[in-house]
């Protein structure tokens, strides 16, 4: 009997926090300030914290106990995919959170000045959107441009399926995270409700702890040396 054999997955990891929701309340409160103080954002785009100042929420002390949680999920998901943990050392390069409103959203992109990128939705109203993740180089397109939606409303894909589509939607929930490799594509979609969606985003840095003998990988910060020094 004919098959499929699936090689190359695309692995997301999802789990939640458990974050008391006092706490999160108070994260809440907290972004939402930041959002009031900043300057007026692009008509139909999300509030997003890093390009209004505040790109580093792991260094205030509100967020110590989120970040804690978090690092601890990237260690299981890397932990999940295989990897040894005793060989790595992992960095919060920047964090910062974003405010979505009705009919607000992120276009697509990704996250290539680092190894590892998640979303961790403090606030998740029903109807306001989750996150697409896309893929331009599907293993399966037998010819470039075959499996892109303009293809699908076209009738040339007859049974979309996941052998097809090149983006994929997630819906999490309510102090759910969403880890996943930063260079992936990935766009949010536009919330249809007047509460606001509130979610924070991180870029993560992983580095071997002792490079000897890798060829690949980062080596240690600690063995850098800058042009000024």
């Amino acid at each position: 009997m004919s098959k499929f054999v699936h090689i190359f997955p695309l692995s997301i990891y999802r789990d939640s926090l458990t974050l008391a929701p006092d706490y999160r309340q108070q994260l809440i409160d907290s972004i939402l300030q930041m959002e009031a103080a900043s300057q007026k954002k692009s008509v139909d785009r999300a509030w997003l914290g890093d390009t209004a100042g505040h790109e580093f929420l792991f260094q205030r002390e509100e967020f110590q106990e989120l970040f804690r949680a978090i690092a601890q999920k990237i260690r299981d998901y890397t932990m999940a995919l295989g990897m040894n943990n005793d060989l790595l050392d992992f960095y919060f390069q920047r964090s910062w959170a974003t405010v979505t409103r009705r009919g607000e959203e992120i276009n697509e992109h990704a996250h290539n000045q680092s190894n590892i990128s998640f979303a961790y939705y403090l606030q998740k109203p029903a109807g306001s959107g989750g996150i697409n993740f896309i893929t331009y180089d599907h293993p399966n397109e037998i010819s470039p441009g075959a499996f892109t939606p303009s293809k699908a409303d076209l009738g040339f894909i007859d049974r979309p399926s996941m052998l097809t589509w090149n983006t994929v939607g997630i819906n999490p929930k309510e102090d759910e995270i969403v880890i996943f490799p930063s260079k992936t594509l990935h766009a949010t979609v536009p919330s249809e409700t007047d509460q606001p969606r509130i979610s924070i985003s991180a870029d993560v840095t992983t580095m071997l702890r002792d490079s000897r003998g890798h060829e690949t990988m980062m080596p240690n910060f600690k063995h850098w040396r800058s042009f000024d020094a």
